[in-house]
């Protein structure tokens, strides 16, 4: 695994509700998982968005929180991100014709036809942008899905080692 987003790239990603269709997903940069904080803090509150979606879940937990649907989006690993923008950072290619990239309309000119702009990301259902959200999210963050202490240390063991000091 590299420090550097651009380099963790993930292997085609089958798509469990579409298939034979995949995903490829990318590490996030330090600066785009900010800002699918920002997003998702911009639409509910204020506050320092590099600390969102924990603050967020905090929030949620005050007062010792019981009720299932609470406990629900507190382990939720996208509790306090944006879904889209997520997505729209993190996708790298799929396996549809459509191009993941919005589509800018054309304008009207000689022979050229009038066309609508087009946007795939926005014309996902819910649930595929939840699946491919939450594989740009475990790429990057891997760590909130942990859910035992025993997957913790697992996870510990399979990190390498740090480099000694020069």
């Amino acid at each position: 695994m590299s420090i550097f987003a651009s380099q963790t790239q993930s292997d085609p990603i089958p798509i469990p509700f579409d298939p034979p269709h995949w995903i490829v997903v990318r590490q996030l940069t330090g600066r785009e998982i900010t800002r699918a904080q920002e997003a998702h803090r911009d639409n509910l509150a204020s506050g320092d968005p590099r600390l969102w979606a924990a603050s967020f879940k905090r929030m949620l937990a005050t007062g010792g929180a019981t009720d299932p649907e609470v406990m629900k989006a507190i382990r939720d690993p996208l509790t306090g991100y944006d879904r889209y923008s997520l997505v729209r950072s993190g996708l790298v290619a799929w396996s549809y014709p459509q191009s993941i990239k919005p589509v800018p309309a054309k304008e009207p000119g000689g022979d050229m036809p009038v066309t609508t702009p087009t946007d795939a990301i926005e014309d996902l259902n819910d649930e595929a942008v939840d699946f491919f959200a939450t594989e740009v999210l475990r790429r990057t963050k891997p760590g909130l899905f942990l859910v035992t202490e025993e997957d913790a240390k697992a996870a510990q063991k399979e990190l390498p080692a740090a480099a000694p000091a020069a």
